[in-house]
């Protein structure tokens, strides 16, 4: 069997101690005086015990060792009676028996081997004498030695005796001293117990009291944030009665206070929320840039949102899809930005904030030091203290442009509460960038067409309007200052040879140099303007008219100044640009101001009578050619009444059908002996006189007429617009006119559309929007006529319920060799289909404009292209015949190349390497071909050559990329101007760069290169 295992004591102890503390206290008490009493009774006993061993030690000395001593002492003194034989026998009889008692007395093993030994010698003694041989050794010796074991064993004995009786005592003296101490001890634990369960009751009431539990709230005692009192649940005893009911006395406290600090917190953090969520607003509001909001946010997500970092990055596209960092709040700033975290579709790089943006969803994360996804892009270990991270995707229409990030030092962070209020942030945020996005495009769209309006964009002085809304204050400044104001009307002589010489890029680059030199003869304090394709007027502050006469013949001098060649295209010849100048001074000729520029215009028209390169002052006597003018006055107020008037129609057709969806009714005056007369001639001279109203109202009554006639006789009309001058919109009867002129010819409404010029609608704004807003009722349609050269503000045109937009023809015009008008158009047609609003492009008359607007989504073009103003029998049988502008095939465009050099030769050795790849290949020997080429057809790469002679061919291909930004531009040279070129290319406008001669393989490879960059910029 194995032997039963030794249970611990430790383990005995504390079941010990276990069993006490289910003791009541009667039991303890009853425990205690058992403790004291049984060790007592115990040492006693003992005690007792040790005298009775002590008393059986002398017994046994006296009565066994002592008695075998004198046995043997008395078996020596027997030795004489051997020598006798009559006594010899019972002498060895009596020797045997005592040895036999000593052997029985003894435990000595010595003495019982000498008594054995006198034994056996006693019995050869006794046989040696009956036989009569000779006796044996003697019995002396044998007896000596057995007395002497005898008396050591005794000697033992008493020795043994003796200690026992004094260990006897000792323990008599000892173990009732050890029994008390060890009951005083027990009943002392016992006590202690007692004790200490009462002192931690009290000390737990005293917790519970002021209520120190591990609630987390902030006042309790770090001793007794944890505690709590152990006792069996099964116990009776008083003591863990108690402490149970004053453990769930303290759970029902630990559970208030954590549901008082539950809901402190929830305050707090209900209060924080409001108090950022007011303050985002606030700086959503109040925020003047992009920049300033963006911090602004981030710093309110630090001070008020309570987070250690927060931080603004945007989605770049370049080629590493980089996240830049754009606001940035908190600490850790050079970790922020030293993370070069990517939105791309490398997983290793994105480090959870590039993820929110290439995913558009959010990510977080409560241990940021371990978490996978944001750390796992480089080694970079984030600062002490960051413990969980949160990426919001900043979107617009889905689509994110940006993150907003943030990093708390508390794992709980990001809980579901706090996501939403985040996330609502995260939305507001992208809503103003975006908003502030599109009122920066707006503005600069505004600033555009206002530059463009009141500023030439050939010379950069200000346009005529411009000029004229200056005119009043520089007169009152003037006469302020006892001075007066002269007028300057400046005229090119003969400029149309210099456009027909130099062609018009170089026309207009005299012009430039012109309006340079007017500008620098002209001084400080005057205001030059462009007034005609040919003209300036320059508006002079002077003290006498002499000074006048100087600076203009300083102008004219200067004018008569041959240009450098350096400022002429390649083998232009030498032009001395000379001008005609008129003068005239306020007050001097004219107290009116309105007569000053008038005044001057005659003045110059008299100095080119006189041969020109010259200048001629104001003369009364000009105004005898007025007289003309009130004729045509006076014949106009009749031809009304004689029927001289009529209404001619010019086309509109839809850009993606071809098919005419309009026509715009255009007066006409058949003059008795000048013929027909345009209404440029006529139309000026109504609105100053204020016939333009008659004629204005006869004009709706007509075409509302002509409609008729026309569904009387079977043709389906399109929609006629009629336009209003600025007098007849701003009757208060036009909307009863257009009215009545309907219902009187039964025509629907949808028929008719009015056009107003942007002056007529910005001089009363909301008298206007009243006045169209009725017009809508009616249900006539509305057209915003020549837009972009008058004054409008996009502010209001916003709240005009207008139909259509219509393109002035100045900025068609140039519109596929102006990269300024094709942006000025370009932005026309996206701000009226962002407003859902048609556009109309005015005075198309080349292929190459017509495809240019199509290729921008314009809606409608009018112009030369496809027919003029026509009489109504001519218009009506244009619409019979189903006749529709001719659009350009619709099939998928091949891969399109533009050659362009000045040498045909070039030109042929370039087809001849490139045709074998399959391109469709164009042309060209000029700029102004290429850019008709351009226009006409959509081409993906161009090779132009540099030097050429009416623009280099990094001017070329500059204007090319403002024009068509998405082709692919390659410059070809034999003149290695590296600055011009590096330059170019620096700035988008080259791609590649090749010198004559060049190597076919490595012309056609870098070809194909390009077609595949424009592939990959235009996916």
């Amino acid at each position: 069997m194995k032997p039963a295992p030794r249970v611990p004591s430790m383990a005995l102890l504390a079941d010990f101690h276990a069993r006490l503390a289910r003791l009541s206290l009667r039991a303890r008490l009853r425990t205690v005086i058992s403790c004291l009493a049984i060790p007592m009774l115990v040492a006693a006993l003992l005690a007792l015990l040790a005298h009775a061993v002590a008393a059986s030690a002398w017994r046994s000395y006296a009565e066994q060792d002592e008695r075998a001593l004198q046995l043997a002492l008395r078996g020596s003194a027997s030795l004489p009676a051997l020598e006798v034989p009559a006594t010899r026998r019972a002498t060895l009889s009596g020797l045997r028996s005592q040895m036999r008692d000593i052997s029985a007395l003894s435990d000595d093993a010595n003495v019982r081997l000498a008594a054995q030994a006198v034994t056996l010698l006693t019995y050869e003694y006794e046989t040696a004498h009956a036989a009569g041989a000779a006796p044996p050794a003697p019995l002396a010796p044998l007896l000596d030695e057995l007395a002497l074991q005898a008396s050591g064993a005794a000697a033992q004995s008493h020795a043994r005796a003796t200690w026992i009786g004094r260990a006897a005592l000792l323990a008599m003296v000892v173990l009732p001293a050890l029994a008390a101490a060890g009951a005083v001890a027990l009943a002392s634990g016992i006590t202690r117990s007692i004790d200490g369960t009462l002192r931690d009751c009290i000390d737990f009431a005293g917790d519970i009291a002021a209520g120190n539990f591990s609630h987390g709230s902030s006042s309790a005692l770090p001793a007794a944030r944890a505690r709590h009192l152990d006792a069996d649940p099964d116990s009776a005893s008083e003591f863990d009665i108690l402490v149970r009911s004053m453990n769930r006395i303290a759970d029902e406290t630990v559970t208030a206070a954590e549901r008082e600090v539950e809901q402190t917190t929830r305050l707090e953090r209900v209060e924080r929320s409001w108090a950022l969520r007011s303050a985002c607003s606030k700086s959503l509001v109040h925020a003047q840039s992009e920049s300033e909001l963006l911090a602004a946010i981030c710093g309110h997500l630090v001070e008020l949102g309570g987070y250690r970092v927060a931080w603004v990055g945007y989605a770049r596209e370049d080629e590493a899809r980089s996240v830049e960092v754009a606001a940035h709040a908190g600490t850790d700033a050079d970790y922020v930005r030293d993370l070069h975290l990517s939105w791309g579709s490398d997983v290793h790089k994105q480090g959870g904030f590039g993820t929110a943006i290439h995913q558009a969803r959010t990510v977080t994360t409560s241990q940021l030091a371990s978490d996978l996804v944001f750390t796992c892009w480089r080694e970079l270990t984030p600062p002490h203290g960051l413990v969980s991270a949160l990426a919001l995707p900043l979107s617009e229409g889905g689509k994110p442009f940006g993150v907003l990030g943030i990093y708390s030092e508390h794992a709980r962070a990001f809980e579901e509460e706090e996501l939403d209020l985040l996330h609502d942030l995260a939305e507001d945020l992208a809503f103003g960038i975006a908003s502030r996005r599109h009122a920066g495009q707006r503005q600069q769209a505004e600033e555009q067409l206002a530059h463009h309006v009141n500023y030439d964009s050939l010379t950069g002085l200000a346009r005529l309007e411009t000029l004229q809304a200056q005119l009043a204050p520089l007169a009152e400044e003037a006469r302020a200052g006892d001075r007066k104001l002269a007028a300057l009307h400046v005229n090119l002589d003969r400029f149309k040879d210099v456009n027909h010489t130099l062609g018009r890029a170089g026309g207009d680059q005299v012009l430039v140099q012109a309006a340079q030199r007017l500008a620098q003869c002209a001084g400080e304090g005057a205001l030059l303007a462009r007034s005609g394709a040919d003209e300036f007027i320059v508006l002079l502050p002077v003290t006498a008219a002499a000074d006048a006469a100087q600076a203009a013949g300083r102008m004219a001098a200067r004018l008569a100044e041959p240009l450098a060649a350096s400022q002429l295209p390649d083998g232009a010849p030498a032009i001395r640009p000379l001008g005609s100048i008129g003068i005239s001074v306020y007050p001097d000729d004219s107290a009116q101001l309105g007569d000053l520029l008038r005044n001057a215009g005659l003045a110059m028209q008299e100095a080119k009578r006189q041969g020109g390169n010259t200048y001629r002052y104001y003369a009364p006597e000009l105004n005898a050619r007025m007289a003309s003018r009130f004729t045509m006055e006076s014949e106009l107020s009749r031809a009304l009444e004689r029927g001289e008037l009529a209404m001619h129609y010019q086309p509109q057709c839809n850009l993606q059908t071809g098919v005419i969806t309009g026509a715009e009714a255009l007066m006409r005056w058949k003059h008795p002996t000048r013929g027909m007369v345009a209404p440029g001639e006529f139309i000026r001279l109504a609105e100053e006189t204020g016939l333009v109203l008659p004629l204005g109202a006869w004009a709706i009554d007509n075409v509302c007429r002509q409609l008729k006639a026309w569904r009387d006789g079977g043709v389906k009309a399109p929609p006629v617009a009629v336009n209003l001058s600025a007098k007849q919109f701003q009757q208060k009867d036009l909307v009863q006119t257009v009215r009545r002129a309907l219902e009187r010819t039964g025509t629907p409404a949808r028929q008719l559309v009015l056009e107003l010029t942007e002056s007529a609608v910005m001089h009363d704004v909301e008298g206007a929007i009243r006045t169209l807003k009725e017009l809508k009722e009616v249900g006539v349609g509305i057209s915003l006529d020549d837009f972009g050269t008058g004054y409008s503000s996009l502010s209001h045109l916003k709240r005009f319920p207008i139909d259509h937009l219509k393109i002035d023809q100045s900025f068609v015009r140039d519109i596929t060799t102006s990269p300024d008008d094709a942006a000025i158009c370009n932005a026309v047609i996206g701000l009226a289909h962002n407003l859902r609003v048609g556009v109309v492009a005015e005075g198309v008359e080349t292929d190459e404009q017509m495809n240019y607007l199509r290729r921008r989504y314009c809606d409608t073009m009018q112009g030369f292209l496809f027919s003029k103003a026509v009489p109504p029998e001519a218009f009506a049988q244009l619409v019979a015949s189903g006749k529709k502008l001719a659009l350009p095939d619709a099939a998928e465009a091949p891969r399109t190349l533009l050659l362009l050099d000045d040498e045909p030769n070039i030109i042929r050795s370039l087809n001849r390497a490139l045709r074998l790849d399959g391109y469709k290949i164009l042309a060209a020997t000029s700029a102004a071909d290429a850019l008709k080429l351009l226009a006409m057809n959509p081409v993906q790469v161009v090779l132009s050559d540099q030097r050429m002679p009416e623009m280099s061919g990094i001017e070329f291909l500059s204007r090319v990329k403002e024009l068509y930004p998405d082709t692919v531009r390659i410059i070809l040279s034999g003149y290695a101007d590296l600055d011009s070129v590096i330059d170019a290319i620096n700035r988008g406008a080259v791609y590649r760069y090749f010198t004559k001669p060049w190597d076919d393989e490595q012309l056609r490879e870098c070809v194909q290169q390009a077609f595949l960059h424009q592939q990959l910029i235009t996916a």
